[in-house]
């Protein structure tokens, strides 16, 4: 692996962590981290082969543990829909995917599968504190664990990104 991935994968943990709230900032530093999460080379094979019965598979189990987890527990804060709410929401979702399961996940298969899949899930946990605080800290962790089995599984980050970005709308 190269110093440049791993430089990659630090300074896109810092920069996410750094988000404290909503906003323009906040906005173009998950998308920037995204576009290096995007474009950033990774190892032959480590992207896989997304998309047929294993992708959608897994596409469709994940968005049903979030519906049934909305139907526990409503939203905590009424926030109104608005375009620009459900544009970032998306925006943001598919950029931490390209971040941590494709990019993140791809540094730490070296490892095997149970590193990259428990590493990235710990690790989007960790970037989320500084925004929802250590009480979210255990649910962020499944979360980012359902979306690194979905990378695994599926062989790609697709499903984990869509997954995502209905979480987001969900919440």
């Amino acid at each position: 692996m190269s110093w440049g991935m791993s430089l990659a994968v630090a300074l896109g943990c810092v920069a996410l962590a750094a988000r404290r709230s909503p906003g323009p900032g906040a906005i173009a530093a998950t998308v920037v981290v995204g576009v290096i999460g995007g474009l950033v080379p990774v190892p032959d094979g480590a992207t896989g082969r997304p998309g047929g019965s294993r992708w959608f598979g897994a596409l469709v189990l994940g968005v049903a543990a979030f519906g049934i987890g909305r139907l526990i527990r409503p939203p905590v804060a009424a926030i109104p829909v608005t375009a620009f709410a459900v544009t970032a929401n998306v925006l943001a979702a598919f950029a931490e995917e390209l971040f941590f399961r494709r990019l993140m996940y791809a540094w730490l298969a070296r490892w095997g599968p149970a590193m990259a899949v428990g590493g990235t899930a710990v690790a989007f946990a960790i970037v989320h504190l500084p925004a929802y605080g250590i009480l979210a800290f255990p649910i962020d962790v499944a979360a980012g664990a359902l979306f690194g089995w979905q990378r695994w599984v599926s062989g790609g980050w697709s499903a984990s990104a869509v997954t995502h970005a209905v979480a987001n709308l969900l919440q």
